[in-house]
C-alpha cells in the first residue's frame, strides 16, 4: 500500500514553499482538491484582479515533488473563502429583530433569505434534513390555514453558516435543478473533486460520498449529489 505523502515545507531565497500534502493539511482540503485548484488556475487569466484569485504557479521541485509559495497559497485560500461568503445575498435585517424563540412563518423566512418562494425551504426540509433550520411549529398563514414555522434563533444560526452553496434539489432557491451551465462554482468544484476522486480510487463504491464528506467536513448529502453528478457526466462522456 502506497504511503501517504508527507507534509513538507522548504526555504528558498528567503521564502517558504509548501508541498501539496502540507497545503491540504493547512487548508483542510483533500489532495484531489489541492490538485484541482492548480489545474483550474488556467480558468483565471493572468491579468485577473485580484491576483490571489489564481492558485500560485509551481515553485521549486524537490525529490519529484512540486512546492508552492506558501504566502501566495494562503492569500488564495483567504480569497476563496471570502468569495464564497460574498455570493450569498444579504439577509433581511428583520430576521434579527425579535426574540430568538419567536416562531417565524415559512413565508417570512423565505422573504428574509430572498428565496423566490417558500417552496425552496420546503424542498430543503424534505430532501436535505439538517441543512435548513428544523420546523418548530405552525402558525396561521395568509389564507387562514396553518403553515410551517421556524424558531427565529434557528434561522439566525442557519444564516450564520450560509456560504453560497445551493446543492439542494431545488438547484437554486425556488427554481429547477441546475445543470452544468447554471451551477455555482462551489457546486461545480465539488463535482470536479468527486470525479477526480473516483478516478483516483478506481471507480465508484458504496460509501464514497461519506468518505468525501468526512474529508471535507461537510454534510454527506452534498457529496451524494456531487458523486451522482460525477458518475452521470463520466458515463455520458464515455458514450
Amino acid at each position: 500500500m502506497a504511503r501517504a505523502p508527507e507534509p513538507k515545507t522548504i526555504e528558498v531565497g528567503g521564502r517558504t514553499y509548501a508541498n501539496r500534502a502540507w497545503i491540504a493539511q493547512e487548508t483542510g482540503a483533500s489532495m484531489p482538491t489541492v490538485r484541482l485548484w492548480y489545474a483550474k488556475r488556467g480558468d483565471q487569466p493572468e491579468e485577473v484582479q485580484p491576483a490571489e484569485a489564481r492558485f500560485p504557479e509551481k515553485g521549486p521541485r524537490v525529490d519529484r515533488e512540486d512546492y508552492f509559495d506558501l504566502e501566495q497559497v494562503r492569500a488564495f485560500h483567504r480569497w476563496l473563502k471570502q468569495s464564497k461568503r460574498e455570493k450569498v445575498l444579504p439577509t433581511d435585517t428583520a430576521l434579527y429583530e425579535g426574540d430568538p424563540d419567536d416562531l417565524v412563518s415559512i413565508n417570512d423566512a423565505a422573504a428574509y433569505f430572498h428565496f423566490k418562494s417558500p417552496s425552496a425551504i420546503r424542498k430543503y426540509v424534505k430532501d436535505n434534513p439538517g441543512y435548513f433550520a428544523p420546523v418548530a411549529g405552525q402558525v396561521e398563514g395568509p389564507s387562514g390555514r396553518l403553515i410551517p414555522a421556524f424558531r427565529r434563533g434557528d434561522l439566525q444560526e442557519f444564516d450564520s453558516r450560509r456560504n453560497g452553496d445551493n446543492t439542494g434539489r431545488a438547484g437554486t432557491p425556488g427554481g429547477p435543478r441546475a445543470d452544468r451551465r447554471t451551477r455555482t462554482p462551489e457546486v461545480q468544484q465539488r463535482i470536479d473533486i468527486a470525479t477526480a476522486h473516483l478516478k483516483e480510487i478506481g471507480g465508484y463504491h458504496r460509501g464514497v460520498a461519506a468518505e468525501l464528506a468526512k474529508i471535507h467536513g461537510e454534510p454527506t448529502w452534498k457529496w451524494e449529489r456531487a458523486v451522482k453528478a460525477a458518475r452521470e457526466e463520466t458515463a455520458g462522456g464515455a458514450q
